[in-house]
């Protein structure tokens, strides 16, 4: 159990605490607050990361907590924001289906004897993105429904490119 799994435990954790906050704000400084807790789950994840590489800390646990903590606090936060706007609704249906298609590639690569290699640039980048433009909405008390429809479209258009860019990796995987 080194600090990078300790840094994934944190933000396991800090998605009940970023929901309570943000699905009961009512006002300012409340949202701040959420923001504060996302962008902190989001310095934790890149942490985490950094540290595991750099000091040659990576673990099967590692390999496992740290997108099981990036996909659960990415769609706790999708799914927190539809409830408040109407747009994120039709983002948590891509969510899902991208992340269900992950999966199902990734038993069958199993099932091969064969691994999807760690995270793709590609993969990072909508992380990053993905968080950014999440972190900038939840600070806000509300925001308009063109916002809302724009933030979908940018954040749905990371998460096609990212599944989009996985499939040739998919394909060399369950070939070798």
């Amino acid at each position: 159990m080194g600090i990078p799994n300790i840094l994934s435990i944190i933000r396991l954790l800090l998605i009940p605490v970023f929901s309570a906050v943000y699905l009961t704000a009512k006002a300012q400084p409340m949202f701040y607050i959420s923001a504060a807790i996302l962008l902190l789950s989001g310095i934790t994840d890149i942490l985490d990361g950094f540290i595991a590489r750099k000091y040659h800390m990576v673990s099967e646990l590692g390999k496992f907590l740290d997108p099981l903590a990036d996909k659960l606090t990415q769609v706790t936060v999708c799914v927190c924001l539809a409830i408040r706007y109407k747009p994120f609704i039709a983002l948590c249906v891509v969510f899902v289906l991208k992340e269900l298609a992950m999966l199902i590639g990734g038993m069958i690569l199993l099932k091969k004897n064969r691994s999807m290699t760690q995270a793709h640039w590609f993969g990072k980048m909508a992380t990053v993105i993905i968080y950014i433009i999440m972190v900038a909405i939840t600070a806000q008390e509300t925001i308009s429904n063109q916002t809302a429809i724009a933030a979908v479209c940018v954040i749905g258009a990371c998460l096609l490119f990212s599944f989009c860019m996985y499939i040739p990796v998919y394909l060399k995987n369950s070939h070798k």
